[in-house]
């Protein structure tokens, strides 16, 4: 069934500057959206586009977005950031751009391509030789530089020229150059990276020579109305790099150079990888202030950037003059259809990107196809279409038990499909372990992912009863034809075990054995974010989690008022957390005073304190002993008020248990879903969720 058929019109906030027409040369465009360019890492190895990165893009222009510049396209074989990067220059491609442009062209939609060469910045490990103005490594790389040779130069500028030539045959609308946060234009441009003393570099015109001449190039390999524009970096966020005054003078002699288009702005480097695509931290409009200054200097068409959230700051950005189209990328990664329902009247059913960065930014850092935390069919639109979910063949009455993320999913799922949904929780709201990870700091965002959900349960007219206790007893006496457990998990912790539970007593879970863990000082994360204990004084977090329930914990009971300190047995505190992300929490740490201490193992607690080794030593190196990581001399932390001890979590699976044995529920289908299963994270989850409500 198709969502948006089942949509009925209603008063909604006016988005009229959002969908107006606009044009950019002879490029007409159907609204003022514009899907950013980004690394998908969907292309494959040999530099030849994908079908699925085909089926990406023509799914956001089927869900209305009026332009979109796919991601970077190297121009030439030293420019690929990742071997997965489209290789532009090479005639071979033009095949391809036909059929992608053509899919995202059919819906109406425009489309550029995005060149670059990436120069000093790779995501190889280790890379190949990265090309530079000046030998001198990015500072967040260890990996040095080539000085370019002005051969190397000419054969670059060759291949912008060729690369805009395949792309203009290739049928799309027209290309930008990245001048932007990576790549190889932005450091002949920046004070910082070019040291040069000949023609492309010295003085400022110099240093901008490499872009002029690009530009001046790629006009020349094209139509005289195949528009050209440049994605700008405005400010690099760095204490080293250039600020917002000399970004608006490159913008400044760019466009005085006559070969360009419309401006896109950007902002932030390798360096400052969290300004680049800013996360949860980084509060959404940021940026406002830099795309208004360009757009003030300029007579150029603007593209704003930077988290425009909710959709409502993009009208206001328009009304004011501040830019003439609003670019998300993220946005419509998390929901394709954002651009359809804000026209049609449905905003509150749009699913908002929650800026986490888990699997889009996370995924692609490594070289694999992109992905998002709630929307299962990112990256895998071939084999998933999330606005057409086939009817049941046989409508069920199903019963969920649990409001977490996976069974509101699940829910959702079903009823789409068209089978009666209940859905029962015994807490008194909906949301689970998500209503505590929004109390973290600078974390409220991620309650946008139960917050789509219930609303799209209230849409699709599913039963919610909530604060009921679910037994075999009333689950039989709903009747139900099936019914999915999502009980979710909770910490593995001595003092909150029931010893009578099946899964103890069967051995299928097991408590840690670490001595002191049931003193009444030690609590659990869910303790102190519920509420259920205010600590104070010097507090000691135990993070064995690796994600926000260490980390975001920490910060919170430093926010509170606590001296805090973690200990972790991990190389680093949240080591799975997006590493832009997590290069700003320990900023936050660092400002808040919390203590972090890694590579130390939890031994044991006692009153007043806590013996922990390390987990590297040098003992034990006879025979095989080397190989083996033997723990160091034990350690005692002294002088803690409270425990908060974070060392994993254990599934909620009684009730499941107990519904299978029940004669009650005899012929009832019963299946678990989510942290009841295994706990993980909220993309596994979501993602099990809506595998499983498409097979019921």
């Amino acid at each position: 069934m198709n969502i948006a058929s089942k949509m009925p019109a209603k008063a909604a906030p006016a988005f009229e500057n959002l969908f107006s027409p606009f044009r950019i040369g002879k490029v007409a465009l159907k609204n003022r959206i514009v899907f950013q360019p980004h690394f998908t890492a969907l292309g494959h190895l040999d530099g030849m586009g994908s079908d699925d990165l085909a089926a990406y893009h023509e799914r956001r222009a089927r869900g209305g977005t009026g332009l979109i510049v796919i991601e970077s396209q190297a121009v030439h074989p030293t420019g690929k950031m990742s071997r997965r990067f489209i290789s532009a220059w090479d005639p071979a491609i033009i095949p391809f751009y036909r059929k992608l442009t053509a899919g995202v062209q059919a819906h109406g939609t425009r489309i550029f391509g995005q060149l670059t060469h990436g120069g000093h910045t790779s995501l190889e490990h280790p890379p190949h030789i990265l090309w530079a103005p000046s030998q001198m490594p990015e500072p967040s790389s260890h990996f040095s530089t080539k000085a370019m040779d002005v051969e190397d130069i000419e054969a670059t500028i060759a291949g912008f020229a060729a690369s805009a030539r395949n792309a203009m045959e290739g049928g799309f609308d027209g290309v930008e150059i990245k001048v932007a946060h990576d790549g190889l234009l932005r450091s002949f441009a920046s004070p910082f990276f070019n040291h040069r003393t000949d023609g492309y570099g010295g003085s400022f015109e110099n240093r901008m020579r490499f872009s002029i001449e690009v530009l001046e190039a790629i006009k020349r390999a094209t139509a005289n109305d195949f528009p050209v524009g440049v994605r700008i970096c405005l400010d690099e966020f760095t204490t080293f790099g250039y600020g917002l005054d000399y970004g608006l003078r490159m913008a400044e002699h760019l466009e005085r150079g006559g070969c360009v288009d419309y401006m896109n702005s950007d902002a932030g480097s390798f360096s400052s990888y969290w300004m680049e695509i800013p996360p949860a931290a980084v509060t959404a409009g940021s940026f406002r202030g830099l795309n208004a200054a360009l757009k003030k200097q300029s007579r150029l068409p603007v593209v704003a950037f930077g988290r425009i959230a909710p959709p409502s700051l993009a009208e206001d950005i328009l009304v004011a003059g501040e830019a003439d189209l609003i670019g998300f990328a993220r946005q419509l990664v998390a929901d394709p259809d954002t651009p359809e329902k804000l026209r049609s009247g449905q905003a509150h059913l749009v699913r908002s990107c929650i800026a986490c960065n888990d699997a889009c930014i996370y995924q692609v850092g490594h070289e694999k196809g992109i992905r998002c935390v709630h929307n299962p069919a990112a990256g895998r639109e071939r084999d998933v279409d999330d606005r057409a979910i086939a009817p049941a063949a046989l409508r069920k009455k199903v019963v969920v038990v649990g409001g977490g993320p996976a069974g509101l999913k699940i829910a959702e799922i079903a009823a789409r499909r068209g089978h009666e949904v209940t859905l029962v929780e015994r807490s008194q709201t909906l949301g689970g372990q998500v209503t505590l990870a929004a109390r973290q700091p600078e974390h409220a965002i991620i309650a946008a992912v139960t917050d789509h959900l219930e609303a799209m349960l209230h849409h699709l007219g599913v039963t919610v009863r909530t604060s009921v206790d679910a037994t075999p007893e009333l689950l039989a006496a709903e009747g139900p034809d099936h019914i999915v457990l999502a009980t979710g998990s909770e910490p593995n912790l001595p003092r909150t075990a029931d010893k009578a539970s099946p899964a103890l007593e069967l051995g299928r879970q097991v408590l840690p054995s670490i001595p002191g863990l049931d003193l009444p000082f030690v609590y659990s994360s869910d303790e102190v974010m519920f509420g259920a204990v205010r600590l104070g004084g010097r507090v000691l977090v135990i993070d064995n989690n690796g994600h926000w329930e260490g980390a975001g914990t920490a910060e919170y009971l430093a926010d509170q008022g606590c001296a805090v300190e973690i200990v972790t047995s991990d190389l680093m505190v949240g080591g799975d957390i997006e590493s832009g992300t997590r290069t700003l929490f320990y900023r936050r740490a660092a400002i808040k005073g919390i203590v972090i201490r890694s590579g130390l193992a939890l031994k044991a607690i006692e009153p007043g304190r806590v013996t922990v080794c390390p987990v590297f030593s040098g003992a034990g190196t006879q025979g095989f002993g080397r190989y083996l990581l033997v723990a160091g001399d034990e350690q005692t932390i002294e002088g803690f008020d409270a425990i908060v001890a974070i060392v994993g979590r254990r599934s909620r699976e009684d009730l499941y248990h107990r519904c299978r044995a029940s004669r009650l529920l005899a012929g009832v289908t019963i299946e678990r879903v989510g942290d009841c299963v295994a706990p993980r994270l909220i993309e596994s989850n979501i993602a099990e969720a809506y595998a499983m409500g498409l097979a019921i």
